[in-house]
């Protein structure tokens, strides 16, 4: 539940930890005054899971380019015209992908 801040005429600021779907405070918990909801600076989000640092960031573009290493080697096979070393290395990569 998000936390909204409000201002209160008599009694300065506060936080409600409020729902969504609920409407904006027009009173004071306090002392029953008039308040007005704020627009706040700080919000606090949690990244979970893999994929938000830049050390995932990297690690999957090393693997990116690993990938790309081995695709070359393989269309290198081809151009030589050596369709058996083509045929070899290909399947050497798909085997690497799928270790991946």
């Amino acid at each position: 539940m998000p936390i909204y801040d409000y201002k209160c005429e008599k009694c300065g600021r506060f936080e409600k930890m409020q729902k969504i779907t609920e409407s904006a405070l027009t009173e004071c918990p306090t002392c029953g005054g008039q308040v007005q909801r704020l627009i706040s600076k700080n919000v606090g989000i949690m990244f979970k899971g893999s994929g938000f640092y830049c050390t995932d960031h990297n690690r999957i573009k090393d693997q990116a380019r690993s990938l790309n290493k081995e695709r070359q080697k393989d269309n290198q096979a081809l151009l030589d015209g050596d369709v058996k070393g083509f045929v070899e290395q290909s399947e050497s990569t798909t085997k690497k992908v799928m270790d991946v």
